[in-house]
Parts: structure tokens; sequence; C-alpha cells
């Protein structure tokens, strides 16, 4: 690293523009985050997410003059400076938390995240067993929990959480398919039910959902509130060259399948299932990589993790509507201790400011222009500029135009 840069940064930090690192997954859209940093994609490579973050996987470029560093490295050199005391004291070293724009152009898996001690342990046994972290069989890449909030920039259709037990009861007893499933059911036994979904023998899942989208094929739903349509297109989605069905598409019945409108968003606590099925959400968790997958992937599923992860409650998710903190900054608070996620609108000729004692914070422009203001410092934000905020540096934001900017930020606790 350019020491002489670094140094001069450490002395006395100020805010960096960050490049942020693009991941080509299969299912992302084409245009948004393309369109977002203001980059050509001739070829219609899928754009899925954009990684705004220290994960040591894609950490982003911090562009300081004439340099680019990786932003673990730069925190690395001297994290109470860069982080803030508080966060390294309660959190660790390392930015605790990884922001990202996610377009969902096709499905993505259903999935839980472990709770904390779960990871541990899992984390440390699979060491202790010499699993490479890469490796496809491996289910802990870290020791951490992965709570997560979004919320929606476009309109976005997702699974949460387990369904109320009546409304699992109707969809055994209406669905004609699922008939031999009702027996696992009985009394209200969520948790005894999905085991059996989820260790029923590979013919037993065929011989339900072979008839089931046999009829869908015929009927050809188009309701996107409708499961049917959903279990329909994941069939196409994740279809395997054996004729075997993903037994994944039985969880779209079970689970809450629910359409947030632009800025609503939900929080995905340690244990609850859910899957991204189609939108644009900007995107703030926990600075971990642990995912167990319960289906709609062609990727490892450790079933026994997955059952002693997943929160079998069955009831409707909450929907995060922002709290007004004025009238120009909206929280979408959350019970996790690793990040909160801010809204910033500012109308033309308005101004914000930072809070003087924050911790290191992270801010993406989606919509306008704004000029950053730090001390002598002055900064010109288009659509699609990432700006990091160290720890207790000045900043204020002006708008050149009607403008709208998502925060990361570490929440202050008592």
């Amino acid at each position: 690293m350019p020491e002489n840069l670094i140094d001069d940064f450490i002395a006395r930090p100020y805010p960096l523009l960050l490049q942020g690192v693009v991941r080509h997954y299969a299912w992302g859209g084409e245009r948004y985050i393309p369109e977002l940093l203001g980059i050509a994609n001739p070829k219609n490579r899928p754009f899925a997410e954009l990684w705004m973050g220290a994960h040591p996987q894609s950490p982003a470029q911090a562009l300081l003059p004439n340099t680019t560093v990786d932003l673990d490295k730069l925190i690395g050199v001297a994290p109470e400076k860069i982080l803030g005391r508080d966060s390294v004291k309660r959190l660790g070293p390392a930015l605790p938390y990884l922001f990202k724009i996610l377009d969902a152009r096709d499905m993505l898996s259903i999935q839980v995240h472990p709770s904390e001690s779960q990871a541990r342990e899992g984390f440390e046994r699979e060491e202790a067993a010499g699993i490479p972290v890469d490796a496809p069989q491996r289910s802990y890449k870290d020791r951490y929990s992965k709570p997560e909030v979004h919320v929606a920039l476009t309109d976005f259709w997702m699974l949460n959480g387990f369904r109320p037990a009546q409304e699992i009861a109707k969809v055994l007893q209406t669905v004609p398919e699922f008939a031999p499933l009702q027996p696992a059911f009985a009394g209200d036994d969520l948790e005894r039910l999905y085991t059996t979904v989820m260790t029923l023998p590979q013919q037993e899942v065929d011989a339900m959902l072979n008839p089931l989208l046999d009829r869908l094929a015929g009927e050809q739903p188009t309701e996107t509130e409708n499961p049917d349509y959903w279990a329909l297109k994941a069939s196409q989605s994740f279809a395997r060259p054996d004729g075997r069905r993903d037994r994944g598409l039985l969880s779209i019945y079970l689970l809450n399948l629910i359409r947030l409108a632009p800025g609503q968003g939900t929080f995905q606590a340690a244990g609850v299932p859910h899957a991204y099925l189609r939108g644009i959400n900007v995107e703030l968790m926990a600075n971990s990589d642990n995912v167990l997958r319960a289906g709609l992937t062609p990727k490892h599923i450790d079933v026994p993790e997955l059952l002693k992860a997943l929160n079998f409650r069955g009831e409707h998710p909450q929907i995060l509507e922002g709290q007004r903190l004025s009238d120009i900054e909206t929280v979408f608070p959350t019970p996790a201790k690793e990040f909160e996620l801010c809204r910033i609108d500012l109308l033309t000729g308005q101004n914000w400011a930072i809070d003087p004692d924050h911790q290191a914070e992270i801010l993406i422009v989606v919509s306008g222009h704004v000029t950053a203001e730090s001390e002598n410092r002055e900064m010109e934000l288009h659509r699609g500029a990432i700006l990091f905020a160290p720890a207790t540096c000045a900043l204020r934001l002006v708008a050149e135009t009607t403008s709208r900017c998502y925060r990361a930020r570490i929440p202050k606790r008592e």
C-alpha cells in the first residue's frame, strides 16, 4: 500500500469515494446496476449484486488520491481510527456490515441463516474436519450470524417465513397433490411437516410434484400473488437434467408469499426461511457468508443443519415501512447490533449533516446529484456514487437536484 497516502489518511480520516464490486450471478438483471454505475453492458451480462463493503471475498476499492486500496486492508491499518472505538470494542476490528444493491431477474435459493452460536459451532466443527472453506459441501464459511434487512427499490416479490398454521392446513386440503402430506401436519406440527418435506425420498417428491406441474402447465397461472405462478416458474428455472424435481417447490406453498412496494422492506433474523423471487432492492446485512439452503438451487443442502437452524413459528411477516426521523431521513430499525439502514431524501437546495460522533458509514446515491462537503474537501456525487465516511469525520450533503441516498451505519447502543 502507498505508505505516505495511508499515513495522511490515518492522521486525519476524511470521506472517500468507493468503487463497489459487481457479482455476476446467473439470476441477476442486466440493466439496473449497469445503468446505476453508468457502464455499458452490450452483451447483457447478468449484474446480480453490487457489494459495498469490506468483505474479504470482494472488498470495495477505496479511492485515495492517485491510487486505490482494498477497503478491508485500509481498515486493518487503524481499525479504531477508521471504524470507531465503540464499533471495535463491541463488534471487532472489521467493518461489521455488508451493503448491497441486488437485482433479481430470476429466483434465488430458499435459505436460512444460522444463529451466532450455531455458526460458531458449525464453523469450528468443519474447520476441525479439514473441509476447505471454499468446498461445495461446506455449510459454514465463518463464525458469524447473518441477519439482514432490505428495502425494495421496485416492486419486489419474496418468500418470508412459514405461513400461519391455518393457512398451511388449507393448502394441504385444497391442493390435491399434497394430500400425502396431511398426516405429517396432524396437530399443526409445522416442524414435523417440514422435516417430512425435507427428508422424503426423492421418488415421493416427484410423485407429488409431477402431477402438480403437469396441471399447472395446462392452466398457465399468471397471477404473481398465486404460489402456482412461482411454482411453475421455479420448475422451469431449476429443471434438472435427470428429470427429478427440486423439493424447494413444496416450500413455495408453505412460506408467506409477499409483494413489497418500493420503500417497503423486511428483516430476516436467524432461523427465518426466505427467498427473493423478483425485483430490485437495497440490502444490508452482517458481514457474513453463512447460508443454509432448503431448495431452488443446485448447491449443497445440509438438511440436518437446516432443520437445526429453522424457526418453525408460522406467522405473517412484519413489513417495514420505515420511521421518519425528520422530513429528510427515514430509518428502518431492526434488532441487529451490526447495522442500521436509513434513507435520505433531499429536495433541491436542502442539506443534511452526519452525526458528529458517528461510526463508519457507507452511503450510495440512487437518484439525483449531491455535493459532499467535509472540512476543506468537496466532492460531486451523481447517481451510483458510493461514499465511505470514517468514524467522526465531518460530512454534509447539499442537494443539487432532488436526490435520494441510502445510508448504512453502525447503530448506537447504550
